[in-house]
């Protein structure tokens, strides 16, 4: 699902998302305004921390920039039951639908399963497959 924003209670942030607010992308920045102005729960997983505070040219301005972003909602650690859940999916993801899997992406779209959260994404294809699942996707991004 793309475009409009659906009636979303709780979402977890891909790292691209992020990404394209720093950039300043309107759909991006414009969703982020609309989750706080809707209260919806936002949720990021310490995957997506790690993702984007490794990028070497980072400024200072950008890390703080970064940091608020994450306190925005709750950082959510890769437990067991994330580690599991991304198991399961890259291993469905190669044997029923002859996909590749990241072990990054897996662990994003568990953590959005667990917590019964939309996942908000610019790569809505690296997941699709995964809907049948249980998991909910949505791009703020018309393509």
């Amino acid at each position: 699902m793309t475009g409009q924003t659906p009636d979303i209670k709780k979402a977890v942030v891909d790292t691209n998302i992020i990404i394209y607010v720093l950039q300043g992308l309107e759909e991006a920045v414009n969703s982020m305004e609309i989750f706080e102005q809707n209260e919806v729960v936002l949720y990021f997983s310490t995957i997506v921390e790690a993702e984007l505070f490794s990028f070497h040219q980072l400024t200072d301005e950008q890390k703080i920039i970064i940091r608020e972003l994450l306190n925005s909602g709750e950082l959510v650690e890769v437990d067991s039951a994330v580690a599991l859940q991304a198991a399961e999916f890259r291993a469905l993801s190669r044997k029923k639908y002859s996909r590749k899997m990241k072990l990054p992406d897996a662990l994003v779209a568990a953590t959005a399963l667990i917590n019964s959260a939309v996942l908000i994404t610019r790569n809505t294809r690296d997941f699709s497959h995964l809907e049948k699942q249980g998991l909910k996707l949505w791009s703020p991004f018309k393509e």
